[in-house]
């Protein structure tokens, strides 16, 4: 009741993005599971905190001055944070053994994983902005749609794109002496996954354009 609204989305993407990194990477992995999990949080998520879940969603947004730099921080750390906990809990109560580092995305060459990369952040922002935007077809089946696109992610071996849970991946890692972050390859999983988000919002913004003009015209003709 009393608790301040910010709070309240900030706790919102922690927890979100937490219970999605603990059931993807602990117990059998289980593609489905990952995807009807993320469904389930990015439907709770996006009535409170927009759903973002994600950190190259909050940095496209914070890239077209939707959001500002101040709130998309916190977001991102509440990401990164929410994540690091995931991995406590898999690592540390559940007793499962985290994977090391990514160093790519699975695929067999560094182009690859950059194309990847984009298309599942364009795929991902289409998907949350069509849901977001007037709320056209429904938390719930927003929640749904983004679901499925984390199954298919997750069943085709790439399950490492989202950048907050790789860098909490590589800190956690490395807390624990097992693995490191190789930096050779870690500005891969900010830049392109975030690139495939801004390409989705910009075609948006012009299909948008396109239905305002049509209205435009239809409205002067009347």
């Amino acid at each position: 009741m009393g608790m301040n609204i910010d709070k309240k989305k900030l706790g919102m993407e922690f927890f979100g993005v937490m219970v999605i990194v603990m059931v993807a990477n602990s117990g059998s992995q289980h593609p489905m599971l990952t995807g009807l999990t993320a469904g389930l949080m990015y439907t709770m998520a996006m009535g409170i905190s927009g759903g973002h879940l994600n950190p190259a969603i909050t940095l496209g947004l914070m890239a077209t001055k939707k959001m500002d730099a101040q709130e998309g921080g916190q977001y991102i750390a509440a990401q990164v944070l929410g994540a690091m906990a995931a991995f406590l809990m898999a690592d540390i109560v559940l007793n499962e053994s985290i994977a090391s580092a990514a160093t790519t995305g699975g695929a067999i060459e560094l182009w690859q994983d950059m194309a990847a990369m984009t298309f599942a952040g364009f795929i991902l922002m289409v998907v949350w902005i069509t849901t977001l935007d007037d709320n056209k077809t429904g938390f719930a089946m927003g929640g749904f749609a983004v679901g499925m696109i984390y199954w298919m992610l997750d069943s085709s071996g790439f399950a490492a794109w989202n950048p907050g849970a790789h860098l909490a991946q590589g800190i956690w890692t490395t807390i624990m002496g097992t693995s490191s972050i190789d930096f050779a390859t870690f500005w891969m999983f900010w830049i392109f996954p975030t690139v495939g988000i801004l390409l989705g919002m910009v075609i948006w913004d012009w299909f948008e354009a396109e239905e305002d003009a049509k209205t435009d015209v239809v409205a002067d003709d009347e």
